[in-house]
């Protein structure tokens, strides 16, 4: 019996996974994944049981347009990363139980992928509280069940404190903005710049100063034999 997904609301209005008849859709769904895997530097699984259709649609609509959502068996999961091309990602599925909508984040949305998911988190929880009887024990609606990095596993606070990581263009605007800034306080700003490489940008940051000369003219220090 070969699993896959369904978005179909049941009775209950709430997503399943659901067993299908075919080797084929297995294979699909495994192959599905993979594709994800390849451009995702971050992948993390949440529960989603009990938590209706629209309320999914809201989550998926939110999340940046490169992140991908997709619901599957955890053992097709460990399928798809059997093969040594997904190695970083063994992790994934391994030891996690129940029915899981696994979450693919590439390197550009990294920051506001993480700030939605714990904002959804959030936000349902809220909504249990204040539905629920007084008195009455309040478990979050959805949490976190696997979250890897790196073919590492992160606890959700690692996870929390990814919303801090910039995107390439944030990275490249700030590079931008070192380099109009004078490279004695560029070097000063960053302690680990070993001091020949310090010297260096000093020197060419003088070329400005001195039209007549070129990079090859200057006097910069000589790599260690």
């Amino acid at each position: 019996m070969v699993e896959t997904i369904s978005s179909r609301p049941t009775r209950s209005s709430s997503l399943q996974v659901t067993n299908a008849i075919t080797r084929q859709k297995k294979e699909e769904i495994v192959s599905t994944i993979r594709d994800n895997l390849k451009d995702s530097v971050i992948v993390f699984g949440m529960r989603f049981q009990g938590i209706d259709v629209p309320t999914m649609q809201k989550f998926r609509k939110g999340l940046p347009e490169s992140t991908n959502v997709f619901v599957c068996k955890n053992t097709l999961m460990r399928v798809a990363t059997e093969i040594e091309e997904a190695g970083q990602w063994q992790l994934l599925g391994k030891d996690t139980e129940g029915d899981n909508c696994w979450v693919f984040v590439d390197e550009n949305s990294i920051q506001d992928t993480v700030k939605h998911y714990f904002k959804f988190e959030e936000e349902l929880f809220t909504q249990a509280k204040r539905n629920a009887a007084k008195g009455q024990e309040v478990k979050p609606p959805t949490s976190l069940t696997t979250v890897v990095m790196d073919n590492k596993l992160l606890t959700p606070q690692e996870l929390k404190a990814c919303e801090k990581i910039p995107t390439k263009k944030q990275l490249l605007a700030t590079i931008a903005s070192l380099a109009k800034q004078p490279a004695t306080k560029v070097a000063t700003g960053i302690k680990q710049v070993p001091t020949k490489l310090a010297v260096a940008i000093k020197q060419i940051s003088e070329l400005d100063e001195d039209k007549t000369k070129i990079v090859g003219s200057l006097d910069l220090p000589k790599k260690d034999a």
